[in-house]
């Protein structure tokens, strides 16, 4: 089992001005999730979630539903009071962070249709054409297994599918990155959270059918142009 980082106080325990727009754009992005149901198998309201958002070269904003601090790379809390709850996650997200420079927040959820594939240790097929087009990708991929917040797993499957905005952790969750902030990718996560539930829902019609070959390569392509 991969060590969690020893999370180190070295400054003030208030946040900045910087980091508190931050952390509310966390809470923000918690809320939406929650209330569209993709944080409990009970419906609307909270679950496990965790995120963070890149604050400069070597540091992030991390927070769960209504707590945040800034911590560096390295497990040193440079603002805010840190949240030991936190503390197992923060090597997750710098592995994350240092795999795709591009990216600028990322997030970690148990949303139940998402988790249910990663149960059933099977990749989400995106035959839904708003997902697909959304995520940029035909099929959200699976970390392999391995034990709470290893950071391995997923930097593995990053490694493997780099264009992917999301893996499913075998037996476990998923974790999420965008370039376009936090809120986005909660509305991204939802998306692909409806998806699953669809793609659930197409197995008693018989199981869902794929895109027509090249569709979704041709739409990428177009938006770049």
């Amino acid at each position: 089992m991969t060590a969690a980082i020893d999370l180190k106080v070295a400054k003030s325990p208030r946040l900045s001005d910087e980091a508190k727009w931050i952390a509310r754009d966390i809470f923000k992005a918690a809320r939406i999730l929650g209330d569209r149901g993709s944080l409990s198998t009970g419906g609307p309201g909270p679950g496990p979630f965790n995120a963070a958002v890149r604050f400069g070269a070597d540091r992030f904003v991390i927070g769960g539903l209504d707590t945040a601090f800034v911590v560096g790379f390295d497990g040193v809390v440079h603002e805010g009071e840190p949240n030991w709850f936190l503390q197992e996650v923060v090597e997750v997200y710098a592995a994350i962070f240092a795999a795709k420079p591009e990216a600028t927040a990322a997030i970690h959820t148990h949303s139940p249709r998402l988790t249910a594939f990663a149960v059933a240790h099977r990749p989400l097929p995106l035959h839904y054409w708003a997902a697909a087009k959304r995520a940029g990708v035909a099929e959200i991929p699976l970390a392999e297994w391995a034990p709470r917040y290893s950071a391995k797993p997923v930097v593995d499957a990053i490694a493997a599918h780099p264009k992917t905005p999301v893996v499913l952790l075998k037996n476990r969750g998923l974790f999420g990155w965008s370039d376009k902030g936090v809120v986005a990718l909660a509305e991204l996560l939802n998306a692909l959270e409806e998806t699953a539930e669809i793609t659930i829902w197409s197995e008693i019609l018989g199981g869902a059918k794929p895109l027509p070959d090249g569709a979704l390569d041709v739409y990428l392509a177009q938006r770049r142009g």
